[in-house]
């Protein structure tokens, strides 16, 4: 099966946001996001925060929370090779980084879990549903009174 050109240029932009953010952790760049006008914490939320949504963008068949810890995971292992080459391990950044993910993740989480309360059966979906009634049978597929 033959790849979109657009998901092939999203995992391109990808793999070079990757490369990117590894040199600037990794390399002599130390208060490169002073000179932005960003703090550390800021930096590393908005650089895990895209690369959530390009790990969404490029795996749109893969599960968001399984990209969402593998964003988190590439974060841990950014964090362990600066202890190897000399910089240091942060668990603030870490947590800043988990920061970033969350952000992405959580309004796809919260969507879900709405379209899922919608759609659900019992007694109680109509009451979780304030939407009219003629309105909420149509989403759920329910025949209409």
């Amino acid at each position: 099966m033959p790849v979109d050109r657009r998901l092939l240029l999203v995992r391109l932009g990808l793999g070079l946001f990757l490369l990117v953010l590894a040199a600037l952790t990794l390399g002599p760049f130390q208060g490169l996001e002073r000179r932005l006008g960003l703090s550390d914490a800021a930096a590393h939320a908005i650089a895990f925060y895209v690369v959530s949504l390009a790990l969404f963008a490029a795996a749109p068949r893969s599960r968001r929370s399984d990209l969402a810890l593998c964003a988190f995971g590439v974060g841990v292992l950014i964090e362990a090779l600066q202890a190897l080459v000399g910089r240091s391990l942060s668990l603030s950044d870490l947590a800043a980084d988990a920061a970033g993910v969350l952000a992405a993740f959580a309004p796809a989480y919260i969507e879900r879990t709405r379209t899922r309360l919608r759609r659900g059966t019992g007694a109680d979906v109509g009451f979780r549903d304030r939407r009219g009634p003629r309105r909420a049978a149509a989403v759920s597929g329910a025949p209409r009174a």
